[in-house]
């Protein structure tokens, strides 16, 4: 049996999220403001639709539109997956404000 070595052409960089690509490269300290309030807003959105799409996923299997348990099974914990992340960022950011607040001056 022949076994390819791995070279750095096979090895491929990751790519952000579509969420997390902002389309200019040179941008200001105001625009880095806006684009991480659009990050967050997009962020929350994905979310959302995971969500309703794990809803609507349900439904169709409850009313025997789709008949594949496994497709909702995996809508479900992507839906779920992403609702733990939110909470955790979250958890992460007021942690960091209390701990700002706690810093004497």
């Amino acid at each position: 049996m022949k076994i390819d070595t791995v070279t750095l052409n096979t090895l491929k960089p990751l790519q952000p999220p579509s969420w997390a690509k902002s389309g200019q490269d040179s941008a200001s300290a105001a625009d880095n403001s806006k684009s991480f309030s659009s990050y967050l807003k997009a962020a929350l959105n994905e979310v959302n639709q995971l969500q309703e799409e794990a809803g609507q996923s349900a439904l169709n299997l409850a009313t025997g539109g789709e008949a594949d348990v496994h497709q909702t099974m995996i809508a479900y914990e992507k839906a779920a997956l992403a609702l733990q992340l939110t909470i955790e960022v979250r958890n992460k950011l007021i942690e960091a404000y209390q701990e700002i607040m706690r810093m004497q001056m």
